[in-house]
């Protein structure tokens, strides 16, 4: 989630470009599994989200103010790469995303778990994590993002576009804004598809590779939820 910049820029940028009113925050710790992070105390008041920054050159902060104490609609968690396929992690995967779960519920939110993609080595990843996240998402009652599977359907049409670094797991600008455009489909119902937005970080994308991302980030979340 935190390469290219942070997966949540690509997000906003993707859905600016759309007209979609939509305000991220993200929460990254390199290599965490859902144990690593105390969700409850992010999501209290005064926590994520409870000041930003003014974009004026001033630096002068504005505070948030939530009334009834609710901050967000949704968190999405994420487990690291191979958590909820590891023999020895998966049992932190599962009961984390229980507790976290309860804890977001509470807040009047809603939890979402990430399904990750395959290493680019290890292929047969795809499912083994797609069935995983799937099972324990079930288990909560709470929402897939099927980023993994657009991974999948993108390297089999186009093997040429690389979605990983030379450490066949973390994603390249292409990975993130595939993984971005996925997650926005997913959270908005709403087509990707005609985003301006190319990329940020330095990074941006040919127009043909984004329009091709859009198309399979979203033909994977209609077929995954089966919409029409």
């Amino acid at each position: 989630m935190y390469y290219n910049c942070g997966v949540n820029s690509y997000i906003s940028g993707l859905s600016k470009s759309l007209g979609i009113k939509l305000s991220t925050t993200m929460a990254t710790i390199g290599g965490a599994g859902l144990d690593w992070h105390l969700v409850k105390t992010y999501l209290r008041k005064d926590g994520l989200a409870s000041y930003s920054t003014l974009n004026d050159g001033s630096n002068k902060l504005s505070f948030n103010k939530y009334p009834d104490g609710k901050v967000f609609e949704a968190v999405v968690l994420q487990d690291n790469s191979q958590g909820p396929i590891h023999p020895e992690l998966s049992k932190f995967f599962k009961k984390y995303a229980a507790i976290h779960s309860k804890d977001i519920r509470e807040t009047g939110a809603a939890p979402i778990f990430l399904m990750t993609w395959a290493y680019a080595d290890k292929p047969e990843m795809t499912k083994q994590l797609a069935d995983a996240t799937t099972a324990v998402a079930n288990e909560n009652n709470a929402l897939v993002i099927p980023a993994g599977l657009a991974f999948a359907n993108a390297l089999k049409q186009r093997p040429d576009l690389k979605l990983t670094v030379a450490d066949n797991r973390h994603p390249t600008a292409a990975g993130t804004y595939l993984e971005a455009a996925t997650i926005l489909a997913a959270l908005t119902k709403k087509s990707p598809e005609g985003a301006s937005f190319l990329g940020g970080c330095e990074k941006p994308l040919k127009e043909k590779d984004a329009a091709f991302l859009q198309q399979v980030a979203w033909d994977t979340v209609k077929n995954f939820y089966g919409w029409k």
